[in-house]
């Protein structure tokens, strides 16, 4: 388990990929903790507490109604490199600036994954989903869709 995303002191998550190696001004999602950036040549690059870490808070009693930490892992995105970076330029280009993306510069498969939808014929708009692994969904947003995906889980547990 890597933690991806840290928040910056204005509310917005911030991912990795955005940061320099070393402590940042970000804090956990979880616990609001400090973080640093960890960007070594062997592991991934990933946030990592710079003081105590949530593990108490994920070391719980794992109930049905209580799922362990971090819940941001279960979004199951899995994109390419490539796929990611053309992603983020469209971000900036397009879901930033609140545009539509034109129809011919989407990729089918962030359609079903769920990351973009249609907003018509000829345009796309990113969904909450496509927004996370830009770093464009403030963390209201990312807190209130995550609650959403784990209440629907734990239903279905619990109805059969």
């Amino acid at each position: 388990m890597w933690l991806k995303y840290g928040v910056a002191l204005s509310g917005e998550l911030t991912g990795i990929d955005e940061v320099v190696r070393g402590k940042t001004n970000l804090a956990c999602l979880y616990c609001g903790g400090s973080l640093t950036a960890k960007k070594g040549s062997v592991k991934e690059h990933h946030f990592a507490h710079t003081g105590d870490t949530c593990k108490p808070v994920s070391q719980r009693i794992k109930t049905k109604a209580f799922p362990s930490l971090p819940l941001y892992e279960h979004f199951n995105i899995e994109l390419k490199g490539e796929e990611l970076e053309q992603l983020k330029v469209l971000w900036k280009e397009y879901g930033a600036q609140k545009r539509s993306i034109p129809k011919d510069l989407v990729n089918f498969r962030w359609q079903l994954k769920g990351l973009v939808e249609s907003e018509g014929d000829r345009s796309y708009e990113f969904t909450d989903l496509g927004k996370i692994p830009v770093g464009g969904l403030p963390l209201a947003l990312f807190n209130s869709y995550q609650f959403r995906l784990h209440r629907n889980d734990i239903l279905k547990e619990l109805t059969g």
